[in-house]
């Protein structure tokens, strides 16, 4: 199966390495080494090659002799990306799964069968897309070829309760006898935080800026060395995730800018020692989120 010429796998692979490059901060004239990348994304290097191969045609990796594939540029937004490696064919049955069930047009318990017919895919495919949302915490297998939901965040109820339920596990994680920052952490959180208030509105993709919001409050909570209140961030993460799916094209990019600002300056309370002024200004970012989000003044 290809998409516009290019292998599924090709143009899936190809858009991990690109979040990958946007997440690690990579560099100009950084080398991309097929070693490296085969192992942290579970292929073999074959696939990895051919996908930097691609990269390299379309302008966004370089071939030195000596040194292999290194970083030219990252692609100027969603649209360019799309051209270099448009979404697979598992990705975009992916996305349009996610959006259908955050905007409650999928009942909570599916079939292969039923799913393989509503979208026109193969049955191959849809069950490719629901092992990764069963991966991600966001379904679980029934006996036979049905699939289950899990619990989402699908009402305006659902939603309050989950911002007051982050208040209670993240402002007070920050107040744990064993909480500790990582500097090392919270450096490379800030660089993230930092990346996407430089980058250009239009480039900002939903399941990078998605990953890096939930890095931040995932890291805050890690920090408290309580292996319950993480299990209860991620938690919240999973099912947060298809809302902030769906809802992404809603959020201005003035929003992200703020909310980006508001990371960095609890990050710099915290590595001023300041837990006080962090925990303040943490309660003040979630419930102005919530608000913003209810669309309150």
């Amino acid at each position: 199966m290809t998409v516009s010429g290019i292998s599924n796998l090709q143009a899936e692979i190809a858009r991990q390495i690109v979040a990958l490059s946007a997440e690690e901060q990579w560099a100009p004239g950084e080398r991309v080494s097929d070693v490296a990348l085969a192992k942290k994304l579970g292929v073999s290097r074959s696939p990895v090659r051919a996908a930097l191969a691609l990269l390299a045609g379309r302008g966004l990796l370089a071939h030195e002799p000596g040194r292999g594939f290194v970083l030219a540029r990252l692609p100027s937004g969603e649209d360019e990306m799309n051209g270099v490696a448009p979404p697979s064919e598992i990705e975009d049955l992916y996305m349009r799964v996610m959006a259908d069930r955050a905007g409650g047009a999928l009942a909570d318990e599916v079939s292969e069968a039923e799913l393989a017919e509503r979208y026109g895919a193969t049955r191959g495919a849809v069950r490719k897309v629901l092992m990764r949302f069963a991966a991600e915490g966001l379904a679980r297998r029934l006996r036979g070829h049905g699939w289950a939901f899990t619990e989402s965040l699908d009402t305006d109820e659902a939603v309050a309760e989950s911002y007051q339920f982050r208040l209670v596990v993240e402002c007070g994680a920050l107040r744990q006898p064993g909480f500790r920052v990582d500097p090392e952490q919270l450096a490379n959180v800030r660089a993230q935080q930092e990346a996407v208030l430089r980058a250009p509105p239009a480039s900002i993709r939903r399941d990078h800026w998605f990953r890096v919001n939930a890095l931040f409050h995932e890291t805050l909570v890690g920090w408290s060395r309580n292996r319950f209140l993480v299990q209860a961030v991620r938690q919240q993460n999973n099912l947060r995730r298809m809302t902030e799916y769906a809802d992404f094209d809603k959020l201005s990019a003035a929003r992200i800018h703020d909310a980006c600002a508001e990371h960095i300056a609890i990050l710099d309370a915290l590595a001023d020692g300041d837990v006080d002024f962090a925990e303040a200004l943490l309660r003040r970012h979630i419930e102005r989120a919530s608000r913003d989000l209810a669309g309150e003044d």
